[in-house]
């Protein structure tokens, strides 16, 4: 018996990626009856609307605004729940997948029912051989980022099995990674319900890093099947609004989970990487919107929130911030961010400070 899979495809402003993604979802291996089609438009003005209503098997739930990454998939995930599906599959707007995707997905989580979370290996939609992500990566400053972005698949798998491209592969071994990306996921349903499902007040960026935070937390896992693939038209768009968002949130979550010993092991360097941060926001055009960081930051409405999920949190807790911190990293591997002085000095410095840091890091 397969369980019941609900795909929430979150479409804003999508309507050139219509068509092939609806292709490679009428074509999923996964019994119809099985499986059901949410779409969530978060008020798209491109002509996705009139597309989508003409779209037969598809719940539509088009919204009046736009509710964001967090809360528009939310919205699909609650009908999900409430609806009895035991697997919620979150798909981008500017994704589509494989044929096999939701099988191969479904027959690993359903091997273990610790597994919370499973990643799809995403690769570029116009480069396939080339991933985009293959899991999320937690910087112990509280960066997060795509596992093995824009490296060619040939050169990766060597490092995760030995393993054909070649549908089926055989081995159901999940690979466990720190979060899973949004942009192709599969949540087991009756962890959503335990754990919660993306937090709204992040809005932009870090809502799937925190949400695999408390998977985690609560003593699930989070990991990557080779064998699901998703595809994902992805490039990395340096905007002054990410960075915004990217900066306010890495420091609630890291300041909202983490228990006060961790947070005072890393108080000085999160203190210097905001030095080096401020000069490159300098540079690069956006420290208006870094300044607005701290303002936030410091506002009666953060300490507020920060207030009330270190209450939460405390209360998933299963497992101490060591088993948390296993998965984490003190490098930055990302392509947009490399460069001579980030590889031969960042890096290494990061890197040896992060090895000793992680030896004091509480286990209970």
């Amino acid at each position: 018996m397969l369980p019941r899979v609900t795909i929430i495809y979150l479409c804003y402003n999508n309507r050139s990626y219509l068509p092939e993604v609806f292709e490679s979802l009428r074509a999923l291996n996964y019994p119809s009856e099985k499986l059901e089609i949410i779409v969530v438009d978060n008020d798209s003005k491109d002509g996705s609307q009139e597309w989508l209503r003409q779209q037969s098997g598809i719940t539509y739930m088009p919204s009046a605004t736009n509710l964001g990454f967090a809360e528009g998939n939310n919205f699909g995930m609650r009908h999900a729940l409430l609806g009895g599906a035991d697997y919620a599959y979150l798909l981008n707007g500017d994704a589509k997948l494989h044929r096999d995707a939701i099988m191969e997905a479904v027959k690993l989580a359903q091997t273990d029912e610790k597994i919370g979370a499973v990643q799809s290996r995403i690769m570029l939609w116009k480069q396939p051989d080339v991933v985009n992500v293959t899991g999320g990566m937690v910087h112990f400053l509280g960066f997060g980022f795509a596992r093995d972005n824009g490296k060619p698949w040939d050169g990766v798998r060597s490092g995760i099995g030995n393993f054909s491209l070649e549908f089926p592969i055989p081995d159901l071994t999940p690979f466990e990674i720190a979060y899973a990306s949004g942009a192709a996921v599969l949540y087991r349903a009756s962890v959503l319900q335990k754990v919660g499902l993306l937090d709204p007040f992040l809005f932009l960026y870090h809502e799937d890093l925190e949400l695999g935070w408390r998977i985690r937390l609560a003593g699930f896992k989070n990991v990557l099947c080779v064998n699901s693939i998703a595809y994902h038209d992805y490039e990395f768009k340096r905007s002054i609004k990410k960075m915004y968002w990217m900066e306010r949130n890495r420091v609630l979550v890291h300041v909202s989970h983490l228990t006060w010993r961790t947070l005072s092991l890393l108080l000085i360097p999160m203190f210097l990487a905001e030095l080096g941060l401020l000069i490159f926001a300098l540079k690069g055009g956006w420290i208006k919107e870094k300044l607005l960081v701290y303002v936030s930051l410091l506002s009666p409405r953060s300490w507020a929130y920060v207030k009330t999920k270190r209450r939460e949190s405390k209360l998933l807790r299963r497992v101490g911030d060591r088993e948390i911190v296993r998965l984490w990293t003190g490098v930055i591997e990302h392509q947009e961010t490399q460069s001579f002085i980030v590889d031969h000095l960042v890096n290494p410095i990061l890197s040896t400070l992060w090895n000793i840091i992680r030896f004091f890091v509480p286990s209970t």
